[in-house]
């Protein structure tokens, strides 16, 4: 979003000037979104550190272990009593590496006038022509497709049609069935399915408005001490999230229990959803918010305008392809969350992933991947929608 929304006059001098491609992209364009290619870093470098599911799918069988889980065998061995005291060490860890990144984006931030290139001028985003180049580019977004999307889905459906795995031959193509879609737990399903969609519903929505009103409080108002916010709200990415679920455990059953009934229910793993979430929300605002020049605000409050109506009237309807892009990219991870639901999850307010594992767990090979396979076929449908109300709202892409 950071480029689709920037000014291209200071890459046209630029270019004027002489300047190559390569050049106006590394001196002018990388500085000018440099807080967005930050945010996108830190985002990046915590979810390595963050990761659950992947790793213990695959790893564990082989004995390889990452932070997240090896914190998870710590608090939840298989055998001999949780070890709350060393996982809690570690956390330090993770809290430590949040408090630096935090300091250098607040440090970026407090620059932000450098950034502004959204102003009250009239302008057109350039798009650049490859020419003979777009061959290789198309070559290689094809090879990523092919390698990272349509093996594993290939795999994927393989699996879901066998009772036990078989690599793909003529033989195993005759033992294939439906028998792993049919032999589903579909009651449990259907739970998870219904608490899931009221998750992807609520998080994304509170998650960008909440977003919205910390960049805000960060980027534009006189408050004292505004950086903190940002800081708080960062916070949470960086520290693992099975951290935080073993302590919405513990919280919700020894704290909370006399009189705030949460354990067990899907508004605490709403309320976990939302704060974990809201590193992200706030990194997508704050990035997009930077580059809209004050002079827009300034004009506004002249003409006697309040500080509501300039956020409704002139922010909202500028930030809206961020703000409808980080809906659906919240709602996405909401979708897939295993990482805090594998913990707090009971019969009652179970999701979709946790379904999964759980068949996983018990050696439910094939069910898990027929299960899988049902949520990448609700999933699809829900992308393609927004493709075409976002293309005929004019806030996808091409429009912008």
């Amino acid at each position: 979003s950071a480029f689709r929304a920037m000014d291209p006059k200071l890459e046209e001098a630029a270019e004027a000037s002489g300047a190559s491609t390569a050049r106006i992209i590394w001196s002018v364009t990388v500085p000018l979104i440099w807080p967005g290619i930050l945010a996108a870093g830190i985002y990046i470098l915590t979810v390595g550190l963050s990761a659950f599911d992947v790793p213990a799918i695959i790893g564990w069988s082989n004995r390889i272990f990452t932070f997240s889980t090896y914190m998870y065998l710590m608090v939840s061995p298989q055998e001999g009593l949780p070890r709350y005291g060393l996982s809690a060490t570690f956390s330090i860890i993770g809290i430590v590496l949040a408090a630096v990144l935090g300091w250098w984006y607040a440090q970026v931030q407090k620059r932000s006038h450098q950034y502004e290139v959204i102003t009250g001028k009239a302008y057109q985003p350039k798009i650049i022509k490859l020419g003979n180049r777009a061959i290789l580019a198309w070559l290689f977004v094809g090879i990523y497709l092919f390698l990272s999307k349509l093996i594993p889905l290939a795999m994927l459906l393989w699996a879901s049609l066998l009772r036990y795995f078989e690599m793909p031959s003529v033989d195993a193509l005759g033992r294939t069935s439906l028998q792993n879609y049919l032999g589903l737990p579909w009651e449990l399903v259907l739970r998870g399915a219904g608490n899931t969609s009221i998750l992807m519903l609520l998080t994304p929505t509170i998650t960008v408005i909440v977003s919205v009103i910390f960049a805000w409080v960060v980027l534009r108002s006189r408050i004292r001490g505004r950086f903190l916010f940002d800081f708080f709200a960062f916070l949470p990415h960086a520290v693992p999230n099975i951290i935080f679920a073993i302590g919405a455990v513990l919280l919700a059953l020894f704290v909370l229990r006399g009189f705030i009934p949460l354990y067990g229910t899907i508004w605490l793993l709403l309320l976990l959803y939302i704060i974990v979430r809201l590193s992200y929300g706030t990194r997508m605002m704050n990035s997009s918010l930077i580059q809209i020049h004050r002079e827009l605000e300034e004009a506004a409050y002249v003409s006697g305008g309040s500080t509501w109506n300039v956020v409704r009237r002139i922010l909202v309807p500028i930030l809206t392809p961020p703000i409808l892009y980080g809906w659906l990219w919240i709602a996405l991870l909401t979708y897939r969350e295993l990482t805090l639901a594998v913990l707090l999850s009971r019969a009652e307010n179970t999701t979709l992933p946790v379904v999964v594992w759980s068949i996983w767990l018990n050696g439910g090979f094939g069910q898990a991947a027929a299960l899988t396979t049902v949520m990448l076929c609700i999933l699809v449908p829900i992308i393609a929608l927004y493709w075409f109300v976002a293309h005929r709202s004019g806030i996808g892409p091409r429009a912008m």
